[in-house]
């Protein structure tokens, strides 16, 4: 079953991969994973980062911010949770938006002082 919904997740159709993602109990791993894909569509990313339970997760936020596909406004707005070793890092990444990687500088230079 694991496999077979992965491959749901990462259907082109949006809609398949939205029910794949909301009609079934994924266990944490799976939605990092979806959340850590380049192969899901945007909406599949915004749909995870909506979900409190799965975005109060630490590690499902940084995951999301370093995917370069996850929509801009979702990726801004949870830069401001990270670390400040992972703001650093996130900084460093050339794969994520300019936006992204210069608020992560920004915040990594306030949070140090």
């Amino acid at each position: 079953p694991g496999q077979l919904r992965t491959m749901l997740l990462r259907d082109p159709n949006p809609q398949v991969a939205l029910t794949a993602l909301l009609a079934n109990n994924l266990s944490d791993q799976e939605v990092e994973q979806a959340a850590a894909s380049r192969a899901v569509a945007e909406e599949v990313l915004q749909a995870i980062a909506k979900k409190r339970e799965w975005i109060s997760r630490y590690n499902v936020a940084k995951i999301l911010v370093q995917n370069p596909r996850t929509p801009l406004p979702v990726s801004l707005k949870l830069v401001n949770r990270m670390s400040v070793r992972d703001l650093r890092e996130i900084g460093r990444d050339k794969n994520v938006a300019d936006a992204v990687r210069s608020t992560a500088l920004r915040l990594y230079r306030i949070k140090q002082q």
